[in-house]
């Protein structure tokens, strides 16, 4: 019985999804999201955007160029290797979980990002008809309409640690980024946990012409792509594959929030 009152801590969000992630869509979903959670926690002095702008125009001698330029690779690495995990087909990535706090044992704010269980593969759909867009109007409208996470958003948090952890069931047990974390039990014990579940409308309807337009593409950019590999886009969702036991893995960056120094 503790254990079921301690687990009410966590407040479940769910984003009904009228169109289906591509891998490429679902990364920048997240990055997204994790700029508006740094920003609105206070990590960041300004928004993304604005620090892009800012670097452009600060000199290297100024302290705060080593920050924001920081931050700015370290949300590349997180995004391009997010990318390809998600795009690996032999690599299902189940959630993420976002910690703001000095360690991953005692978050000061915990969200997890629960994705569909069918992502589809990048390669083989094109980023016109599945665009990031509308996924991320829908999460953002689903978060200003739950009154817990605004205001765990509006709550002051001097600058410290964003970690970030997956748990996938992924053949290649390797990897150079996303580094094994076998112990990891997400914390219960925070008051501020989140879990926002990405979910599909049921009557959401995967079917798309993509696949001949990729086809169509290729053979105007005059590229070498064989045929070979469009079939294997079609054949893609009938492969049989055995699926690892779900694990969790730690990103190796870590973002330092930091403050404008004038």
């Amino acid at each position: 019985m503790m254990f079921s009152n301690i687990r009410k801590c966590e407040t479940d969000i769910n984003v009904i999804l009228d169109e289906p992630l591509t891998s490429d869509s679902c990364t920048k979903l997240i990055i997204e999201f994790i700029k508006y959670v740094l920003y609105q926690k206070q990590q960041i002095p300004f928004t993304y955007d604005s620090l892009v702008h800012l670097q452009a125009k600060t000199k290297k001698s100024d302290r705060n160029s080593l920050f924001i330029k920081t931050l700015l690779n370290s949300l590349t690495n997180v995004s391009d290797h997010l990318s390809s995990e998600l795009l690996f087909k032999d690599c299902k990535v189940k959630e993420i979980v976002i910690i703001v706090g000095p360690t991953i044992v005692s978050p000061k704010l915990q969200i997890t990002l629960e994705l569909p269980t069918q992502i589809l593969d990048s390669l083989c759909h094109t980023k016109c008809k599945h665009s990031s867009q509308k996924p991320l109007l829908n999460l953002m409208r689903s978060m200003m309409e739950c009154k817990e996470f605004q205001d765990a958003m509006t709550l002051p948090l001097g600058p410290t640690n964003t970690f970030f952890l997956l748990q996938k069931s992924d053949n290649n047990s390797l990897s150079n980024f996303f580094l094994p974390k076998p112990n990891y039990i997400p914390s219960i014990q925070t008051s501020q946990s989140f879990r926002i579940k990405l979910l599909h409308n049921n009557q959401l309807d995967i079917d798309c012409n993509c696949t001949n337009l990729v086809k169509v593409y290729r053979e105007l950019a005059n590229t070498n792509f064989k045929d070979d590999s469009i079939m294997q886009c079609k054949e893609q969702s009938n492969e049989q594959i055995v699926q690892a036991p779900f694990r969790w893995y730690q990103s190796r960056e870590v973002i330092k929030g930091f403050k404008y120094v004038r």
